[in-house]
């Protein structure tokens, strides 16, 4: 169907996907609880896709807070922003938040002595709520922009980047995600709970900024008290956000499976949203956007969830960025002895970031949605892997509708070419649905996404490669160009030499015979 039918929303099946215990009560019967000013921010310089910020600041510089620290460099780039008002220690290489457990620059920040400090929230750019919803497109972009806001719901892809991808294709249908499918993760709907104004606030200026005709939130059924607070705010402010839920069905909340359950639109293989005229974004997305936009404010804080088999009171709270991992720990009572590694993400697709001892020491970023503590013994049968014996339990659940045991093969033979080519290997969302059912205990999502980093890398060998023959071919013709242009020097002043020579012999030839006085006419 083309973007421009302009079909009905409604909650259609998740095609796929696998029933899970997402564990979501553990960590939503606490009040969200604001996590103490630290001692130290770090705060990274990568914290979106794209090229990391620069530094604006140095070593003993004071900074107020919400002060751009460091801005973004080019266009896919994000700025950073100060969470508190405090001392810069320096730009320094400290532990982040990435598997391979390697440091990253980050700019250290000693806040204020004002235990209070991170918290206060002075506002004066506040615009009032007419303003707000008069706000001009072109405005709401730069706001957003300028408060160096990225998709909190993992992705981190620089907002203000997304909000031009429909320049080329008009988007009709903007969807606000409120969909935690992810076994764990409960930071967004307890958002939804807690600020359903400032999501539909925020849903509202995101429609202005792309011009989207309708807005529609799609939120799991299960979240009922979340459902509740939306559907009144809706009400009160006779807003026109259609409201939708979805079974809980993991993955829900994967935007190519959301926009079909929604519109019944098919985003195109190794396409993007808006070819078919929509546009996805996270609920915490809205709420970010809203708060840049209505209060000046960046992006400074985020919600996040701390659960997991390991953790000892789970729950959500409101946490500065930068803010080591260790303080939200500390205000969840620590983790059990039991507790052997630290997850960034739900159980499914998060980041696994090493052991509770030195995981700890990472600081909450932008991307950083929960905390989840391992524990020894509580996840999956830990069997070792055996052959594939091709039951098709592995395609009956994948969302992207791919045939994982065919990819699997394929890569185990290294024909990469063919599994990317002929079978998509691209259009696989990692999401862990096939390990989950497989019988063999094959961690066949860690093989796709080991081949697509492979793919990616021979991509860039062959890049270079062309780059390389590019420059060796420029150097050779370069060489054979100046050897025939010395060449053809040589040969212009040898001719001028007897040209010169010839002259200057004419010219002895008429003295001699106007010596001899011989008419030579």
């Amino acid at each position: 169907m083309s973007a421009g039918a302009m079909p009905s929303l409604m909650a259609r099946p998740l095609r796929a996907g696998i029933a899970i215990d997402g564990h979501r009560d553990v960590s939503t019967s606490l009040p969200v609880e604001r996590v103490p000013v630290p001692a130290e921010l770090v705060l990274p310089l990568q914290q979106h896709i794209g090229t990391p910020s620069e530094p604006v600041v140095a070593a003993g510089d004071t900074v107020e807070r919400g002060q751009l620290i460091a801005r973004s460099r080019g266009f896919i780039s994000a700025n950073l922003h100060a969470p508190v008002k405090g001392v810069v220690k320096g730009v320094e290489y400290r532990p982040v938040p990435h598997p391979s457990g390697l440091n990253g620059a980050c700019i250290t920040l000693i806040p204020d002595p004002d235990p209070d400090s991170g918290w206060k929230r002075p506002r004066p750019k506040t615009l009032d709520a007419q303003a707000v919803a008069n706000a001009a497109p072109l405005d709401i972009k730069k706001r957003i922009r300028a408060a160096g806001i990225v998709g909190l719901g993992g992705a981190t892809f620089p907002t203000s980047v997304k909000i031009k991808t429909g320049i080329d294709n008009p988007i009709d249908t903007l969807i606000i995600n409120g969909c935690e499918c992810e076994p764990w993760i409960t930071c967004d709907e307890v958002l939804m709970r807690e600020r359903p104004q400032y999501v539909i606030g925020g849903a509202r200026l995101i429609q202005r900024a792309i011009g989207a005709k309708r807005r529609a939130l799609a939120i799991e059924s299960d979240s009922t008290e979340a459902i509740a607070a939306l559907r009144e705010a809706i009400a009160e402010c006779n807003d026109a956000t259609e409201l939708h839920t979805l079974p809980p069905r993991y993955p829900a909340g994967s935007e190519k499976q959301l926009i079909a359950a929604l519109t019944g639109r098919e985003v195109p293989s190794q396409g993007l949203p808006s070819d078919i005229g929509a546009a996805v974004y996270n609920a915490g997305t809205a709420v970010a956007v809203y708060r840049a936009v209505a209060f000046g404010e960046p992006l400074i804080s985020r919600f996040v969830t701390v659960s997991g088999p390991g953790a000892r009171r789970p729950r959500v709270l409101h946490a500065l960025i930068g803010t080591p991992v260790r303080d939200l720990l500390a205000c969840c009572g620590g983790a059990t002895e039991d507790a052997d590694g630290i997850v960034m993400g739900g159980s499914m697709m998060g980041l696994g970031i090493g052991p509770v001892a030195t995981a700890a020491a990472v600081p909450v970023v932008k991307g950083m949605n929960a905390v989840l503590i391992s524990a020894a013994g509580a996840g999956r049968d830990q069997q070792g892997e055996m052959p594939c014996i091709r039951c098709g339990a592995c395609a009956e659940v994948c969302p992207a509708r791919l045939a994982p045991q065919q990819l699997y093969s394929l890569i185990r033979a290294a024909d990469l070419e063919q599994a990317q080519q002929k079978w998509h290997l691209e259009d696989c969302i990692e999401c862990g649905c096939c390990n989950a059912v497989c019988p063999s205990h094959i961690p066949l999502a860690d093989y796709y996404r080991y081949a697509k980093s492979e793919i990616r890398a021979q991509g860039k060998a062959r890049v270079k490669a062309q780059q390389a023959r590019q420059r060796y071919e420029f150097r050779a013709e370069r060489i054979e160009r100046a050897k025939h242009e010395r060449e053809e020097k040589l040969r212009k002043k040898k001719e001028a030499l007897q040209a010169a020579n010839k002259a200057k012999a004419r010219a002895a030839m008429i003295e001699e015979a106007k010596a001899l006085e011989v008419d030579l006419a």
